[in-house]
């Protein structure tokens, strides 16, 4: 078992277990920048499981956590914790501009509405380091009719912008100001879109330039 399954399995984030087990995908990218990374962020923070998680993994970096609901009770010298509304680009800013940029990763494994997705990581793609990882967890919520903000047909899904950009090579979404549709499109080196158990479990993984 690799090291960061061992960790969340340790910590008890359904990362390295269930229908999910990412952590096995993760440590085949991470494993090369483990003692490089500074700063790691997620979205969503829940009991903070996963945030331990990386904290012990990254044995140099400081983990950033932000949610909607207030998790200071967990701030540390390793563990830094943000009030935000991901959908939010006034909160998402305000994120930045108390802690920074270049970011070696940054996880969404918020409330996984299209709108938070595709909001998030138009914003804060360009706050990654050049080479860093952007990675959009359950990205099957595209599939869930009438939830997450799924309209018919699920055109505005988060699957399909980045079906689209696996096809075409171009970053389209209705929830982005079109400066951060052409700087994604610029950017992005390229991305793994990961499955497991026929589609009920969904990750995607983007690089940047």
């Amino acid at each position: 078992m690799d090291k960061l399954t061992k960790l969340a399995g340790k910590y008890g984030t359904d990362k390295g277990s269930g229908d999910h087990y990412f952590t096995e995908v993760y440590e085949y990218f991470f494993h090369p920048i483990k003692h490089k990374a500074r700063k790691i962020c997620e979205i969503g923070i829940a009991d903070g499981a996963s945030l331990k998680m990386f904290r012990d993994y990254f044995p140099r970096a400081v983990i950033y956590g932000i949610d909607i609901n207030d998790a200071s009770g967990l701030d540390s010298n390793a563990i830094k914790t943000f009030i935000a509304d991901q959908a939010s680009r006034k909160d998402l800013k305000g994120f930045i501009d108390t802690y920074g940029y270049d970011f070696d990763i940054i996880l969404d494994d918020g409330d996984h509405t299209m709108e938070q997705q595709q909001v998030s990581l138009g914003y804060l793609f360009k706050y990654l380091k050049g080479g860093g990882y952007y990675i959009i967890e359950d990205v099957h919520t595209s599939f869930y009719d009438g939830r997450f903000g799924v309209e018919k047909k699920q055109k505005n899904t988060t699957l399909a912008m980045i079906n689209n950009f696996i096809r075409n090579g171009k970053i389209e979404s209705k929830y982005m100001a079109k400066k951060e549709q052409t700087y994604l499109t610029a950017n992005v080196n390229y991305c793994n879109l990961l499955s497991r158990n026929s589609g009920s479990s969904i990750t995607c993984i983007f690089k940047k330039k």
